[in-house]
């Protein structure tokens, strides 16, 4: 006879006939066995909601006549009644997000639970102690960011790689490898950042950074619902309008991470936003198709975009219905897991440029050919350029040209013949460990960027009349209202 009791949303099964164990008393002893009967099974240890990419296994516990327990956890068997669970030996991990109902089973005793799987998951911010702490605590601006990374799967194991390829290919990553590569990536970025804000430490080994960082929310998120498309239609090619790809939902994300608390009440600047790949420019998105590849599954994000109550000031297509709009100003930042650091803080370079030449026309110069602007090739230079070529991304020239980038001042300085050999022959103690991206010293972009960004003037930089440009950029709300300019 079985008797089938339900307790508190768990179904027990008790089954009286099932012996389990049988105890013999001593030979020498006439005595009448022992019968150790298994009256029931029960989930001692469950979880109402599992993150999608993580185990969790059962505590299974026996509980028999004589009033012992057993540990059954390895012995059941697990079934889900939906895919978006993955049974891994006696272990489940999450999936796909949804309600999953588990079937547990160890002879012919069965019983049920249910849980839910979120495609949100927090990252313990303990575990990220580089990220987490400025380069400077004393720093004149300290920037809070929000992290968030977009990992689509499918089984909880493996990146989805029709909807997240590698560069031109479908390569296949976990995600784990994955999740750590962007952990890698990020540290280099926030190093770049900081070293770049040091004014002229390559003149002065001491200097300390003028604007450090600190990731205040990391969040990696399995699904994420399409936006707006990543060009508006005046903008798309013909390629582009077959195969149209899209931003994701930042309304959707935003909400869910309560960015707008972030943003208005704890100070958050900028939102790192990092997937894989970033561009529908990319081979494997426009030459595939006919390898199960859409490109309306693909999420494109522009190098930055601006969120501000002042209006878009980015380097992208400036959609004024993209973003949500708070009541102070925000920055999310693409970035490809599939370039480098270097192109992560290249992305902010030209947002640099568009901040700055937005608040002084002076920044890229006069006149037809823009000559003798803070920007031009015998000055500071830019992004694309240092000061001794024009030729876009040549940032390994060899050819000497006289320029004041160590000594600019409004009026001009000292000029000095430079090529690439002078920021070439920097060396940079860089964070430690970075493993699955390897710091490269001979980086020509990485190299160039952090030299051009300690050109940029920051607090206390001595030259008369010249504002902190740091504090522009990164306190744009006040530098818009109060009509700042980069020089006095």
């Amino acid at each position: 006879m079985k008797r089938v009791i339900f307790a508190l949303g768990v179904l027990f099964v008790f089954a009286c006939s099932k012996t389990e164990l049988t105890s013999q008393s001593p030979t020498n002893i006439t005595q009448k066995p022992v019968t150790i009967i298994l009256d029931s099974i029960k989930i001692t240890g469950r979880a109402d909601t599992l993150i999608i990419s993580k185990s969790f296994k059962f505590t299974i516990t026996g509980y028999y006549s004589d009033k012992t327990t057993k540990d059954l956890s390895d012995s059941v068997n697990l079934v889900s009644d939906k895919s978006n669970v993955t049974i891994n030996g006696k272990s489940i991990i999450g999936a796909q997000s949804g309600k999953s109902v588990i079937s547990v089973t160890y002879n012919n005793f069965s019983l049920k639970d249910s849980m839910y799987i979120s495609a949100i998951e927090n990252v313990d911010l303990n575990t990220l102690p580089f990220l987490t702490t400025p380069s400077n605590s004393s720093a004149k601006i300290i920037v809070p960011v929000v992290v968030v990374n977009y990992y689509p799967t499918l089984n909880g194991i493996d990146i989805d790689t029709k909807r997240a390829p590698s560069y031109g290919s479908l390569s296949p990553i976990t995600l784990k490898d994955l999740k750590d590569k962007t952990i890698q990536f990020l540290n280099l970025t926030k190093f770049g950042l900081e070293e770049g804000s040091k004014f002229r430490a390559y003149n002065n080994s001491s200097q300390a950074s003028n604007v450090s960082f600190k990731i205040v929310k990391y969040i990696n998120l399995y699904e994420i619902k399409r936006g707006l498309k990543d060009k508006p239609d005046a903008a798309l090619s013909a390629q582009d309008k077959l195969t149209p790809v899209f931003q994701p939902d930042y309304f959707d994300v935003f909400n869910k991470i309560n960015l707008q608390t972030l943003v208005e009440g704890s100070g958050v600047k900028e939102v790192w936003f990092s997937l894989r790949p970033l561009s529908s420019e990319y081979p494997v998105v426009k030459d595939s198709l006919t390898n199960g590849l859409t490109a309306a599954n693909f999420l494109n994000l522009p190098e930055s975009n601006m969120s501000s109550p002042s209006g878009d000031v980015s380097n992208s297509y400036r959609m004024s219905n993209d973003l949500p709009v708070y009541n102070k100003t925000y920055l999310v930042y693409g970035y490809n897991l599939e370039t480098s650091s270097a192109n992560m803080i290249h992305n902010r370079g030209h947002q640099i440029e568009a901040q700055l030449s937005y608040l002084d026309n002076r920044f890229w110069g006069v006149g037809p050919s823009q000559t003798d602007g803070y920007a031009d090739s015998t000055h500071l230079g830019w992004t694309h350029c240092p000061p001794n070529t024009t030729k876009g991304y040549d940032w390994n020239n060899k050819t000497l040209t006289a320029s004041d980038i160590e000594d600019w001042k409004p009026a001009g300085g000292i000029k000095k013949l430079i090529n690439s050999d002078r920021w070439m022959n920097i060396n940079y103690t860089i964070p430690n460990p970075v493993n699955l991206i390897p710091y490269d010293p001979n980086d020509p972009q990485l190299k160039w960027l952090i030299f051009w960004m300690q050109s940029i003037p920051g607090y206390n930089n001595g030259i008369t009349g010249v504002n902190d440009w740091w504090d522009l950029f990164y306190n744009w709300d006040n530098a818009v209202k109060n009509n700042s300019k980069l020089n006095n």
